[in-house]
């Protein structure tokens, strides 16, 4: 799954390269949750645009602005068939910006957080999907998912799926609501290159959607690691010091 990610640039240079276009810059955001608004790369008729959606998917044919399950990330194998992404992913794809996302991996009695990204320091395109949704006034609402899949090699290590990267290649038809999605699914069911990515651990701060800034996707010191994990968890060395000493 994909529940939080980080937007360290003010510009998608790599995005905009490909997609020959430019874009507004955003404010640095290092702790961005489902339920937020997010920026998302779609296509209106031949132009790209950048527009703010909130991050989880509201079904048009939804009766409430919220639904009673999660959609904040939706499943590459099955999201083209599943009633409520069905609709998007055929008319309605989009890119999301990031420069890197968080996965946790269990370590001991807590929840470790890495912090995941490229390995050249660009900005990454996720895939995603958006809809539109109508209140009983008339008013549109725009609202996107993050598409998950099988995770690369790296990914593997830590948790059993990831965030859908969009290859450079491929922003153009991702984004065509005339492409083929059996041949996009097939496009994207491999994961993208493990050797084109690296990530790190960071402090559990990132665990608090309060906690924003810089520091949350810097490296943990090994100091702030052993700190982190508590009195109750010492490490081994400190073990064997309070062990009581045998009697011959």
């Amino acid at each position: 799954m994909c529940g939080r990610f980080a937007v360290a640039q003010a510009r998608f240079k790599r995005i905009e390269r490909k997609l020959k276009t430019t874009f507004a810059e955003v404010p640095p955001r290092y702790n961005i949750a489902p339920a937020q608004q997010i920026s998302v790369i779609h296509q209106v008729d031949d132009d790209f645009m950048m527009s703010e959606m909130k991050w989880g998917l509201v079904p048009s044919w939804s009766k409430t602005p919220t639904t009673t399950y999660s959609t904040f990330n939706a499943k590459l194998e099955t999201a083209a068939e599943k009633p409520a992404y069905r609709s998007a992913f055929k008319h309605r794809r989009c890119l999301i910006p990031a420069s890197g996302f968080y996965e946790w991996q269990r370590e001991d009695n807590h929840k470790q957080p890495y912090y995941i990204t490229l390995a050249n320091g660009e900005e990454m395109a996720l895939a995603g999907l958006w809809e539109q949704w109508k209140d009983p006034n008339g008013a549109m609402f725009n609202t996107c998912t993050i598409i998950v899949g099988a995770p690369n090699s790296l990914i593997g290590k830590i948790h059993n799926r990831m965030a859908t990267i969009v290859p450079e290649n491929l922003y153009e038809d991702w984004l065509n609501p005339n492409e083929n999605k059996d041949y996009l699914i097939a496009m994207l069911t491999t994961p993208y290159p493990a050797d084109k990515m690296k990530m790190w651990k960071v402090s559990t701060n990132v665990n608090s959607v309060r906690n924003q800034g810089a520091e949350l996707i810097k490296p943990l010191s090994y100091s702030a690691w052993t700190q982190q994990r508590g009195a109750g968890d010492e490490t081994i060395n400190q073990r064997i010091s309070h062990r009581p000493e045998r009697r011959s």
